[in-house]
């Protein structure tokens, strides 16, 4: 398929599936503290896409993140780069809402400035990490994501990341930073640390892992 068409198609297929995920209520404890999912960004023809837990601090600090990608493009000589999540709803421990009467279960307790509608304030939850249940729930959307966009390269940040996608396809190794693997059509996986622990000296031993695969490859 042509450039145009290909990026065409993937636009039509990313926004049905964004379409899916903004109506989605499997994790419905999530769903009244959350004003919309996390979405992927970056060119709808990437050679690589980087995949990250959730919208977790390092990845909501804009900089931090134009950073994280720009010293991989940099590093990989790369202009095609795509960022994504593994969880699109950020859990969050509230005390307010855990102390709310049942009858609020399932109403969107937060405004579109982000205000909690029970305490006239900005949102104070405090972001943790995804259960088993809500990666489970929200994994078929990335995998989808994955095969319309087909990557050469997906980069997986982090431990919880590299285990659950790489056992979607079928790999149970125990996983290593660094570790690398190809699925059945080729595509390149690899497993780094989570952002906060992801460095230049980090960016090199990608660089180089990626080199060596793909000259063995």
């Amino acid at each position: 398929m042509a450039s145009d068409g290909r990026r065409e198609q993937n636009i039509r297929l990313i926004i049905e599936m964004e379409d899916r995920i903004a109506q989605c209520k499997r994790c419905k404890s999530l769903l009244s503290c959350i004003r919309k999912p996390s979405m992927g960004k970056g060119d709808l023809e990437p050679d690589m896409i980087l995949v990250f837990e959730n919208e977790s601090k390092a990845a909501q600090n804009s900089d931090k993140l134009l950073e994280l990608r720009e010293m991989i493009k940099s590093e990989f000589n790369a202009s095609k780069i795509y960022h994504t999540f593994m969880v699109r709803c950020q859990p969050k421990a509230c005390a307010i809402r855990s102390n709310t009467s049942c009858y609020l279960e399932n109403k969107k307790l937060i405004d579109r400035d982000y205000k909690c509608l029970l305490s006239g304030k900005s949102c104070e939850g405090i972001p943790i990490k995804p259960a088993d249940d809500n990666i489970i729930h929200c994994l078929p959307f990335l995998l989808e994501e994955l095969e319309i966009l087909d990557p050469r390269i997906v980069i997986l940040f982090g431990d919880r990341v590299s285990d659950f996608v790489l056992k979607s396809y079928g790999i149970f190794k125990e996983v290593n930073t660094g570790d690398a693997f190809y699925d059945s059509i080729g595509r390149l996986f690899i497993a780094v640390p989570s952002t906060e622990e992801f460095s230049i000296e980090e960016c090199h031993k990608l660089r180089d892992h990626i080199l060596i695969d793909e000259n063995l490859a």
